[in-house]
């Protein structure tokens, strides 16, 4: 699967896996979709969606995006060469996506809950997304490398329960980890150093390739914080 996470049934973090790895009940309690960046792995399925969604919805899904995001989005993906472009993205209801702009460190509300995007180092402008309700909350760093100024903002957050952190590569390709704006087991080892001890650490956006790989060397570092988060379960914050 894709990078896809859904939030209390209605808040989707990016489109990575959202047509195929939802019901069709789960698509249609959708309400929201908060966009990290625009790399194809965490937007394939959103025209997908949209379209199987069409003669159903009858208020637009909301899609959180930056400028430069909903632009890449609108210019190469919505387009009649690749897809349908967003001016015809509406059936005799409704307009099926509402464009709703994000911004770096500018917190908004999404299905109740409150989200602040903070940059984080990949090879493109992206945002990790600090999640919170009234009594907890989550950082999912999206896709990143060693960074610094997210961490600032998460560790003075009280609440926080949890951080899904970006492990795409096993120890022997930290190199092109560190080229392609991933962590190796290698460094996130290190990257851990920087998160408060009281949250637990889910290892996210495993390479297919090397899952296994990276598997092992996890279960090897023997740290009850790190665990390699698992695809499809449900997790209670």
């Amino acid at each position: 699967m894709l990078t896809s996470y859904l939030i209390n049934d209605t808040l989707a973090v990016d489109a990575g896996a959202l047509s195929v790895g939802l019901s069709r009940a789960e698509q249609l309690r959708l309400r929201s979709i908060i966009i990290t960046h625009t790399h194809l792995d965490h937007v394939a399925s959103l025209p997908l969606l949209i379209t199987d969604l069409f003669e159903d919805l009858r208020e637009p899904l909301k899609l959180f995006a930056t400028a430069s995001d909903f632009e890449a989005l609108s210019a190469h993906i919505f387009n009649p060469r690749m897809w349908i472009g967003l001016e015809t993205l509406k059936n005799e209801h409704t307009e099926l996506l509402s464009y709703q702009p994000m911004e770096s460190g500018r917190s908004f509300t999404a299905e109740g809950l409150r989200v602040t995007p903070l940059p984080v180092s990949h090879t493109v402008l992206t945002h990790g997304l600090l999640v919170e309700d009234e009594t907890s909350a989550v950082f999912f760093t999206s896709d990143t490398g060693p960074t610094e100024r997210a961490w600032q903002a998460v560790n003075e957050c009280a609440k926080l329960r949890a951080v899904l952190i970006d492990l795409s590569f096993p120890a022997a390709l930290t190199e092109l980890a560190r080229v392609s704006g991933h962590h190796s087991t290698t460094t996130l080892v290190e990257e851990m150093k920087k998160i408060k001890p009281a949250a637990t650490v889910y290892a996210i956006h495993l390479k297919t390739p090397y899952r296994d790989r990276i598997i092992a060397e996890i279960e090897a570092l023997n740290d009850p914080r790190l665990t390699v988060a698992e695809v499809g379960r449900e997790y209670l914050f």
